[in-house]
């Protein structure tokens, strides 16, 4: 008996130090903060789409058709957040986060009218779009590229008429809903504008836009990888595997700030 009692104590001891050595293994985990918001115009109603993001980062969001927004994953820091929309001037604002935490904001925009000068495509121009590696793609033939020059021909108005004369992209139009559909038009196009998803296809986001996204006037360049082939692996977590494709627009707002 008191064999066997030495030994169940030697047992219960080896076991009680085994999870604290794992545990010891295990990385910690870094708790992120989140931003939400609602974007309002001066009379106090929400301004829907508006794109919200992190300056000197890759992070951001769209708010929704009525003004909210959620930014998800923030490193708890100082950080300068910028809100757009089109008609609307730019607001940029300062936030410090705290570790593990949820900030909610109202955001204020004023509405005005802009007008936007003629931009000349010149080598400086071109700067930005090479930075990000959009000739390089274009040299390599995978998808189909719309450049400055030929959208300063197109001169669109709404961002969907800057579609129209890219091989299979279709414009379908319901009402006041724009959509971006294949030829075949059972699937839809996953849409990604300065380095951001907006929504996802299906959703209420998703189906307004572009032109709700951003305006005719506001695009200077676009990629289009039909069924994703070709796609730039920058891009492969913002695309949707059962979608008809992928479309990135660059902005005049996003290139030459």
């Amino acid at each position: 008996m008191r064999v066997h009692r030495m030994r169940s104590i030697v047992f219960a001891a080896a076991c009680l130090g085994a999870p604290l050595t794992a545990a010891t293994q295990q990385p910690q985990r870094v708790a992120t903060s989140a931003l939400t918001g609602l974007v309002v115009d001066t009379l106090g109603l929400p301004v829907p789409y508006a794109q919200v993001f992190v300056l000197n980062g890759d992070v951001g969001t769209f708010a929704d058709d009525d003004g909210h927004f959620r930014l998800d994953g923030l490193d708890a820091a100082k950080m300068r957040i910028g809100v757009r929309r089109v008609g609307f001037r730019p607001v940029y604002f300062d936030l410090d986060l705290p570790v593990a935490a949820t900030v909610d904001v109202r955001v204020r925009m004023f509405q005005t009218v802009r007008i936007l000068n003629t931009v000349e495509v010149t080598e400086d121009i071109r700067a930005p779009l090479r930075k990000e590696g959009f000739y390089d793609r274009l040299a390599a033939g995978n998808g189909h590229f719309v450049t400055p020059e030929m959208i300063a021909a197109i001169r669109p108005v709404r961002a969907s008429d800057a579609f129209n004369v890219i091989p299979n992209v279709v414009v379908q139009r319901r009402g006041s809903q724009t959509r971006l559909v294949g030829a075949s038009q059972r699937c839809e196009y996953a849409l990604i504008v300065d380095k951001i998803r907006v929504g996802m296809p299906g959703s209420r986001v998703r189906t307004t836009s572009p032109d709700d996204a951003v305006s005719g006037s506001d695009i200077y360049a676009i990629e289009v990888y039909p069924r994703n082939r070709g796609l730039p692996a920058q891009f492969l977590g913002l695309a949707e595997e059962d979608a008809c494709g992928t479309i990135v627009v660059w902005t005049k707002g996003m290139l030459l700030r």
